[in-house]
């Protein structure tokens, strides 16, 4: 059962359904009264903050990102004032007529309730065999799916073409540092100082990872040159005369 669309009529320009957004970026000196003076510029113009998102640098707020509400009919109004917050570095701002969409899902949602409006009268009755009852049921479950779509669809255009969304992305200005004064002269020597001290363990104590990592292969060559050595000296020994390499023993 497909359902009927009635035809539409043409839409007069004051009922068209326009969507507005929006997003600012604002230098302000400090957030906490940018973020002031922005409250009392959304309570005049009946609007509200939506959500907000805030980064900090060295403990003090360095940027934010807030979402913003307003009536449609203010959105316009606003845009100008917020250059009493701070300097405006960028604009943009866009407005979507969605006129068309929102009169055929209208549309849709009217013929939808007049097929839900037999089928439920069907159901009631009863007539028919069992699997013509299930049919309109299930008929019945599909349509009522597509009213609620229909509806939710309607809802959101219907709150955003009310209430327009403006993004005010606020950044505060750094302060300037301080030139650094020139080091004195103890602090130079005590800095010079400090620096060759900690080259100089760090040279001892490069040259004991040197000689912890060296050791193994000093032994393994320490080893054979000893033996080598021995065996020379005794070979020395053996071609000495005797009276030489064994000298005699003095008497008691």
């Amino acid at each position: 059962m497909c359902p009927v669309l009635p035809e539409r009529e043409p839409v007069a320009a004051d009922h068209r359904k326009v969507v507005r957004t929006g997003r600012v970026e604002l230098l302000v000196a400090g957030y906490d009264e940018a973020r002031r003076k922005l409250d009392a510029l959304l309570e005049v113009a009946g609007g509200y903050v939506d959500s907000t998102r805030v980064g900090r640098h060295r403990g003090a707020v360095s940027e934010a990102t807030l979402s913003v509400r307003v009536p449609s009919g203010a959105f316009a109004g606003l845009l100008p004032r917020l250059a009493a917050i701070g300097e405006v570095t960028s604009e943009i701002s866009d407005a979507a007529d969605i006129t068309d969409q929102y009169v055929d899902t209208e549309a849709r949602l009217a013929s939808g309730q007049q097929l839900e409006k037999r089928l439920l009268e069907l159901a009631t009755a009863r007539t028919g065999t069992i699997d013509q009852v299930l049919t309109v049921e299930r008929e019945l479950a599909r349509v009522r799916g597509e009213i609620e779509g229909y509806q939710g669809r309607i809802r959101q255009w219907s709150d955003q073409v009310a209430l327009s969304t403006l993004t005010i992305e606020l950044t505060t200005r750094r302060a300037e540092l301080a030139e650094a004064a020139p080091p004195s002269l103890g602090a130079q020597s005590s800095s010079a100082l400090r620096a060759s001290l900690d080259a100089m363990w760090g040279v001892a104590r490069g040259l004991a990872v040197a000689l912890v990592a060296l050791l193994p292969w000093l032994l393994l060559v320490a080893a054979p040159i000893y033996l080598a050595v021995r065996a020379m000296v005794r070979r020395s020994r053996r071609s000495l005369p005797p009276a030489i390499a064994r000298p005699p023993v003095a008497a008691p």
